[in-house]
């Protein structure tokens, strides 16, 4: 990182959750942002964490598809 000290997440009150950084709850776990923090990952590394969800996500949306 550039600049290593700047503080990239802000902490304050989001809505009604006072204990968990906005972009975590946005998000709906801190993987991005422990991802983005890790200065030696990758982009491959944020897609396989997200591999396992996009899977879950499809096969959830089935039975309310249109237009299979």
């Amino acid at each position: 990182r550039l600049q290593a000290d700047y503080p990239l997440w802000r902490d304050f009150a989001y809505e009604y959750e006072h204990d968990r950084l906005a972009i975590d709850l946005i998000n709906g776990s801190p993987l991005l942002r422990l991802w983005v923090d890790d200065a030696g990952a990758r982009p491959q590394d944020l897609d396989a964490l997200a591999v396992a969800d996009e899977t879950s996500w499809r096969e959830q949306r089935i039975p309310f598809l249109l237009y299979p």
